[in-house]
């Protein structure tokens, strides 16, 4: 037994010296890495600020535009985000980071929902001034006064005028002599000229006597707005006895930007709500757009002319006008999509290939989240709604942006504008 024990153990002692050895022998063949081999250095194109890559620097340091490093541009780091010769390709796995959207570009039209301030005016058509047109002294004042409701013929005021009992005297003398029709027509003339009432020159045709004291009526059914006659007075030619101002119709006006008058037709586009009412409808006789631009609101003044035989409306009144519109057939896009600089306004497209590719586009209106557009894209085309702000960003870096403007070209872009351009929220 003692014999086996030492003849095993002299095995297991040869089988690991030859292991050893072999490791040994063995290492001398393999590579080592060298301890102080350097790194090739990466080259940097430029640095840039990520929240405004716009600017490019030469050389590294703080942002002048916020407190931050300045990013260096790696020349290798195509190997994530790579360019083509119009755009972008960027990782699929980056775009799923960045919840990229997109929608197509198509035909359909602009809807427009919009409520303004306006205000009931008193209608301008309807307003008078009574005078004497000659002069007299007042006899009687009637008990009226600013914001009575007269009707038609309601006796203002009594007075005498001593030139229309003059111009009487003679009519009756040349009357009674056998003065020729010319003579008389003439004289009835200067008394209708001089103001006195149609009526009193019928009653002195017909009665043939001179009248001496006469009432000033009002011609029309409305409110009095200037009343500041009293008993006693003397009264010249151009004093006004009173201005009365009619009641139905009213005008309700309003400001509208110059950038709907365009869809501005017809009354039966807008309704008319009234707090003082608010479950009261109002009938638009009449849609007037006055011809004048405010210089400073950039504003037309929109006049309606409304129903008001119940005399509900009052001058002062506040109102809201709703406009209900929609534009002819236009290419559209998701307001969201555009991003607007101030200097222009672009999309980010993908082409077939699926490169990101920033285009120009010409805005014609925005409403309600959707942008119609005047040039700049076809129908069918891909624009990125979401995750905007780093495809735009890598497209500026890349030098995309640059490329895109180069191939804008100043007869590339000769379509006329048929309506106003406003600029559309920012899709970054």
């Amino acid at each position: 037994m003692a014999y086996l024990k030492l003849k095993n153990a002299a095995i297991i002692a040869g089988s690991l010296l030859m292991g050893m050895l072999i490791t040994i022998s063995v290492y001398h063949y393999l590579p080592h890495p060298q301890k102080n081999e350097k790194k090739p250095e990466r080259k940097v194109l430029f640095w840039y600020d990520a929240m405004n890559p716009n600017t490019k620097f030469d050389k590294p340091g703080k942002s002048p535009f916020m407190d931050m490093d300045l990013l260096p541009k790696y020349a290798d780091e195509n190997t994530e985000t790579t360019k083509n010769d119009d755009g972008v390709v960027i990782n699929p796995t980056q775009t799923q980071n960045l919840g990229l959207r997109t929608e197509k570009v198509h035909f359909g039209k602009l809807t427009y929902s919009q409520t303004i301030p306006a205000n009931v005016k008193y209608n301008e058509y309807q307003f008078v001034i009574v005078q004497s047109r000659s002069e007299g002294f007042i006899e009687k004042v009637y008990p009226l006064t600013v914001g009575d409701k007269v009707k038609k013929g309601t006796p203002l005021i009594d007075l005498t005028i001593p030139d229309w009992v003059e111009a009487q005297s003679e009519y009756l003398l040349l009357d009674s002599t056998g003065a020729s029709n010319i003579q008389i027509k003439g004289i009835l003339e200067r008394l209708h000229l001089a103001g006195m009432p149609e009526e009193d020159i019928q009653r002195l045709r017909k009665t043939k006597n001179i009248q001496t004291h006469f009432t000033i009526n009002s011609p029309i059914e409305g409110v009095i707005t200037a009343f500041d006659l009293k008993t006693g007075m003397n009264i010249s030619k151009d004093s006004v006895v009173a201005q009365i101002q009619g009641m139905d119709p009213v005008w309700v006006s309003a400001a509208i930007p110059e950038s709907m008058a365009y869809l501005t037709k017809d009354p039966s586009q807008f309704t008319i709500d009234v707090p003082a009412y608010p479950e009261k409808q109002f009938k638009i006789q009449k849609l007037n757009l006055l011809p004048s631009v405010d210089p400073l609101t950039r504003t037309f003044q929109l006049r309606l002319q409304i129903d008001n035989q119940d005399e509900s409306l009052k001058p002062g009144m506040n109102a809201y006008l709703t406009l209900n519109a929609q534009s002819k057939d236009m290419l559209l896009i998701p307001s969201q999509a555009v991003i607007d600089t101030g200097n222009e306004q672009r999309v980010i497209t993908i082409d077939g290939d699926g490169h990101f590719v920033p285009k120009t586009i010409k805005i014609f209106h925005e409403s309600q989240q959707q942008t119609a557009l005047i040039s700049g894209l076809t129908p069918g085309e891909s624009v990125v709604v979401s995750g905007l702000f780093l495809i735009d960003s890598e497209a500026n870096i890349s030098g995309a942006l640059e490329r895109m403007r180069q191939h804008d070209t100043p007869s590339s872009d000769n379509t006329e504008m048929t309506g106003p351009l406003t600029h559309s929220n920012s899709g970054q």
